[in-house]
């Protein structure tokens, strides 16, 4: 009998850039996290965005470093797992790269968006962040970055915390009726 996962079997030096690839990841989005938190409730930027993007790139480096060389694989097929994974991670950029351009397209931080996509979903970025979480992993058959999906999860849910609050102190009333009209 399979068992769901596999062990497969790697030298101290891959294990030592897994562990560094995935320390990265996790510290990128902590970073991002504090800096989301300390902007909503400062309403002032703590960070200039080159330096947000710079910690962007190096977490989403190490975490795709992670993905491919993490030596617990998940036994799926690769005829399930490849397009899966590549259907996931794909709807998941193009989710978040059209909710981002339609976001920021407006330019206008007091502007509430609610059009689009966003006429439906509060957050439309980060269900596209979380379906690229899982789907890239799952192209590797990633056992640890897969998982590491909830931990991702609970981290956009403290942002969310943050950014509603912040949005229901700029737009009163005007955001929690759209709140109440929308799904996350």
């Amino acid at each position: 009998m399979n068992s769901f996962l596999e062990v497969e079997q790697t030298g101290p030096l891959n294990l030592i850039l897994i562990i560094a690839g995935a320390s990265l990841c996790l510290a990128s989005h902590l970073f991002r996290l504090l800096t989301h938190m300390y902007s909503y409730k400062k309403d002032a930027e703590l960070f200039d965005l080159r330096w947000l993007l710079i910690v962007t790139f190096l977490g989403y480096l190490g975490w795709g470093y992670w993905s491919a060389a993490d030596p617990v694989k998940m036994n799926i097929p690769s005829a399930v797992s490849l397009p899966a994974g590549v259907s996931l991670a794909v709807v998941g950029m193009a989710v978040f790269l059209y909710s981002e351009l339609r976001k920021h397209g407006v330019g206008d931080r007091d502007t509430l968006v609610t059009t689009g996509i966003y006429a439906k979903i509060r957050h439309p970025m980060y269900i596209g962040l979380v379906l690229l979480h899982l789907g890239y992993p799952l192209i590797f058959k990633s056992f640890t970055a897969c998982l590491s999906t909830l931990l991702w999860a609970l981290i956009i849910a403290a942002w969310t915390h943050f950014e509603e609050k912040n949005l229901e102190r700029r737009f009163g009333q005007r955001y929690v009726r759209y709140k109440r009209q929308t799904w996350f």
